[in-house]
């Protein structure tokens, strides 16, 4: 599995018990949040008490796993019908959800007997719903059909095949959800539809790798108290770390060498040029590249003391 995986799936297995009753606002998107970023829920009117209804009908099919097709489908025909914040509940608890079946997803996929069937069927590109209609077995179509109904699609690894959350079905609930969890699904569905790096090198240009660790600096900026800011941390604090090291097979100074990637000076110049506003982590950038300019894009003790100091590796 890749690291960006592997990053994701610890953060978010540490938020998967969303309280599933209706609390105060801190509790949903963590204390002190802005109301400019968060609304708060409006007052009883007579439409809030067919709000809590289809609100409270929508805990039974996201509390089971089994269900998750079920919930899907109710979430998808009734979130117009919630208001923001229980939209955002449930948004969130929908991905609790599927955040705590796909251990057992995994397992299936990663058996054997899967794995050789998925290898000779399989074309890039090919989604869960095309898997099933191309093979014979039965139990596999099943499987493969039951997998895209809960909300998750196929990603390959290391020639390993394995299902994630596909975050891109999030985003037809932005319009009914809080400020921060709109971005947050933004981040993640970018994370989803493009992954930033396959078999330990990046599969995104590097000036991908920048933008995404901008937008991921001014989500813990604007929502620091979000209930998904410790996710978005995790992300960040890679991208970060990917920034000034590259991957084992993208190294950003090539191992002969020891020459920084011409791609990534142009990138990482380009970005500095147009981009303005106050940021750390194009402080960080900044710093680094005047630092490689002056020993002439060759890595050098003072310039690896330097991104050790300002993104420690976590290798």
């Amino acid at each position: 599995m890749t690291k960006k995986y592997s990053i994701v799936t610890a953060a978010l297995a540490s938020v998967l018990t969303l309280l599933l009753t209706l609390p105060e606002p801190s509790s949903v998107l963590g204390a002190g949040s802005s109301p400019a970023k968060a609304a708060a829920p409006a007052p009883l009117t007579p439409g809030t008490s067919h709000a809590e209804a289809v609100y409270k009908a929508s805990l039974p099919l996201l509390l089971s796993p089994s269900k998750l097709p079920e919930a899907i489908s109710y979430l998808n025909a009734n979130m117009y019908a919630v208001g923001s914040y229980r939209a955002t509940i449930m948004t969130l608890s929908l991905e609790n959800a599927q955040k705590a079946a796909l251990p057992a997803w995994e397992d299936k996929f990663y058996n054997s007997i899967i794995q050789r069937k998925l290898t000779d069927m399989y074309e890039p590109g090919d989604s869960l719903a095309q898997l099933a209609g191309k093979t014979k077995n039965a139990n596999l179509r099943l499987m493969l059909r039951r997998a895209a109904a809960c909300g998750y699609k196929l990603e390959t690894a290391e020639g390993s095949f394995f299902p994630v959350i596909d975050y891109e079905a999030y985003r037809k609930y932005k319009p009914y959800v809080t400020a921060d969890i709109r971005d947050y699904i933004s981040i993640m569905a970018v994370e989803s539809n493009f992954p930033s790096n396959k078999d330990n090198g990046l599969v995104i240009a590097w000036a991908e790798v920048a933008s995404r660790a901008l937008a991921q600096e001014a989500f813990i900026a604007d929502y620091p108290r979000s209930n998904r800011i410790g996710i978005v941390k995790q992300l960040f604090k890679m991208y970060e770390t990917d920034t000034f090291y590259g991957l084992n097979n993208t190294p950003l100074f090539h191992y002969d060498n020891l020459e920084m990637d011409l791609e990534a000076q142009k990138a990482y110049g380009a970005i500095l040029a147009k981009t303005t506003g106050k940021s750390a982590y194009l402080e960080k950038l900044d710093g680094f590249m005047k630092l490689a300019k002056e020993h002439d894009f060759k890595l050098t003790d003072e310039i690896e003391l330097y991104r050790r100091q300002a993104a420690p590796s976590q290798e």
